[in-house]
């Protein structure tokens, strides 16, 4: 009888178990509600015609550019993100340093004082120092009125380039008012650099017309005197080049600077592409040594003197008149 009894309840309760198993799938499950679309949502009742307006995109297919160098348009150049490094540098720093355009001046204010003293002298040989002389404070002025960066004499430096290319133009003759111009001049520069502004109130474009600004052939004497009895001599073994390593410096800044303006349009050959080879490799001959002096590596140094030592050979026999 127990046994017919237990029987009889689990009877009773298995579908008592089925009932509420199906009361609670019959319980309503939560949704997320549908999205409710307003008049001002982008819908097109058909997207061909409402959506797809105006021209095919013409670079559509190609990769995004990436974050920080966006493409640039046809017939420019991007222009790289800061600090990546992958400008070729054609500002003047890459070249001459803020520093070696300042003592390049001083130096040359020091020379143009015992050039310019008296009628006489400068009639003899001084008007023909002179014009070197002027005509590089005139490239340095004209470097330091582009300069990408601060350097001194910045703001009175478009002025003072173009005066001093005017005087040196006028010194191929030491005629008196050649020395009257020449005067002026050096009390110019002697106010320049002891700090006052003479040209105040006038001004002049800060970027260089540099076929007006440097002329090819003092610049040409300037190298010489720069070349061969100073810097190629510290470039000729290891402890020379160690011993005067703050001189090659600032040399070597000065020659890739004048490499660069030889090249520079509207100077005589630039339009040719043999002479701005030799002037380009002129140029980088000087940005080696730099780079050399900075590792304290010699061998580069010696390498770079005796590519500029062959450029300007084979130069000279083809336009050295």
């Amino acid at each position: 009888m127990p046994r017919l009894a237990a029987v009889a309840s689990i009877l009773v309760f298995v579908p008592a178990l089925a009932l509420f198993a199906q009361t609670k799938a019959a319980k309503p499950i939560k949704r997320v509600q549908p999205p409710k679309f307003t008049k001002t949502d982008t819908f097109y009742a058909d997207a061909f015609k409402e959506g797809l307006v105006g021209e095919r995109p013409a670079n559509l297919g190609q990769s995004p550019a990436p974050a920080g160098n966006a493409a640039a348009a046809p017939g420019t150049t991007a222009t790289p993100a800061p600090g990546t490094g992958t400008s070729l540098g054609a500002g003047w720093s890459v070249l001459i340093s803020p520093t070696t355009v300042e003592d390049a001046i001083k130096t040359l204010k020091s020379q143009v004082d015992q050039e310019v003293t008296t009628a006489s002298d400068f009639a003899g040989k001084g008007h023909k120092l002179a014009r070197r002389d002027y005509s590089m404070l005139a490239l340095l002025f004209g470097i330091a009125s582009e300069y990408d960066g601060d350097v001194r004499w910045k703001k009175d430096a478009p002025v003072a380039r173009d005066a001093f290319a005017r005087s040196a133009a006028n010194f191929k003759v030491g005629t008196p008012q050649a020395y009257q111009e020449a005067k002026a001049r050096k009390e110019e520069l002697a106010e320049l650099v002891g700090g006052n502004s003479p040209y105040t109130g006038k001004s002049a474009e800060a970027k260089a017309t540099w076929g007006q600004v440097a002329n090819r052939a003092p610049l040409m004497q300037h190298l010489e005197s720069l070349w061969e009895p100073r810097l190629k001599p510290a470039l000729a073994d290891k402890a020379k080049f160690t011993a005067a390593a703050d001189k090659i410096l600032r040399d070597a800044e000065i020659l890739a600077a004048i490499g660069a303006v030889l090249a520079k349009e509207g100077m005589p050959d630039a339009d040719s592409d043999e002479y701005k080879a030799f002037s380009n490799r002129l140029r980088d001959g000087g940005k080696a040594i730099i780079g050399a002096v900075k590792a304290k590596n010699y061998e580069p140094a010696a390498a770079a003197a005796g590519t500029i030592t062959k450029a300007c050979a084979e130069c000279h026999e083809s336009y050295r008149s």
